[in-house]
């Protein structure tokens, strides 16, 4: 228990740093204060309305006050509204929102789920052609970045062949699940191909590893079947560098997204940041990025929580500590 606290605490000052340095760089950034004017009323805004933007804002005020008022704000859901809709920022936060957070999901279960079975079996086959198959597979995708990998996607399974709608309309989960897939599933594989590639390497070196250490030697002198020495035996030790790998890689993954999101039209996170951003809509771009990095620390702090699971020593250090 006091681990998690610990841990929450840290995780509360991590998204604090973040938000306050995106808060100082956008306040102090050169003409920070005629932009937003600009940005809100338009060119050839008069004094007057000028002064009632910066009062309505909050500029004139000193840039603590400001920070503290923007995270009461946040702590409330009292966002405001953007300057171009007129919509409420956390409406269109809620709107975008799952969107990033399907992808994220989608791609790194694809990645996953080809990942592991083909290093498992790769490490048990070591240097066999199965193996040499499939780190020069892995090696190809790892230089396939996604900004190649989308648009040969599209060309092929979209334009020519028409099997998925271009550009991808979502659709709820629960509302049409055929169609929520068909909007997910090339970004998905667009996400997946390089994570799969650098997933399959390092769990193949790990398993190998594992798969030569002396308890393994003596399942297999106990007559374990190969499938429980693989699967029930080495996987499980053989998985923290793969979970840390998996943890960092959303972070990786949130600039994807963005790249992403753009080719296949999907109105996620990453779109409305960049969007927001080219709009000069400052407070928007502030709750995308306090958003985008509760996410992260919050799946951080998650992946400290399955260490323990997958390795009691974990969890005995920790309560000695």
């Amino acid at each position: 228990m006091r681990y998690v606290l610990r841990r929450l605490a840290q995780t509360i000052l991590v998204v604090v740093l973040v938000t306050l340095l995106t808060s100082a760089a956008l306040r102090f950034m050169p003409n920070a204060t005629e932009v937003l004017v600009a940005a809100k009323t338009g060119p050839g805004a008069t004094k007057e309305q000028a002064e009632a933007v910066i009062k309505d804002l909050g500029l004139d005020k000193p840039f603590y006050v400001q920070y503290f008022s923007w995270m009461k704000d946040f702590v409330t859901g009292e966002w405001g509204n953007t300057f171009q809709t007129n919509q409420t920022i956390a409406s269109e936060v809620k709107r975008a929102l799952p969107i990033s957070v399907f992808l994220m999901i989608y791609g790194q279960l694809l990645a996953l789920s080809a990942a592991v079975p083909v290093a498992v079996w790769s490490a048990y086959r070591q240097n066999s052609r199965f193996d040499r198959m499939s780190a020069t597979t892995a090696f190809g995708m790892l230089s396939l970045p996604n900004y190649i990998v989308a648009p040969v996607l599209m060309l092929l399974f979209s334009v020519q062949r028409r099997w998925v709608p271009y550009p991808s309309i979502y659709s709820g989960l629960w509302d049409d699940p055929v169609a929520h897939l068909k909007a997910f599933v090339l970004p998905s594989i667009t996400i997946a191909l390089p994570l799969f590639a650098g997933y399959m390497r390092l769990l193949r070196a790990d398993m190998i590893g594992t798969l030569q250490s002396e308890f393994i030697t003596t399942a297999r002198a106990k007559g374990v079947s190969t499938r429980n020495i693989l699967f029930r035996h080495a996987l499980r030790p053989s998985l923290f560098s793969l979970v840390t790998a998996t943890a960092v890689n959303v972070g990786a993954l949130m600039g994807g997204v963005v790249i992403v999101e753009q080719f296949f039209l999907l109105n996620g996170m990453g779109r409305l940041t960049v969007e927001s951003i080219f709009r000069r809509e400052f407070p928007t771009v502030q709750y995308c990025v306090a958003i985008l990095a509760l996410i992260y620390v919050s799946i951080n702090l998650f992946v400290d929580m399955i260490y323990a699971w997958i390795d009691p020593r974990v969890r005995a250090g920790r309560a000695l500590g």
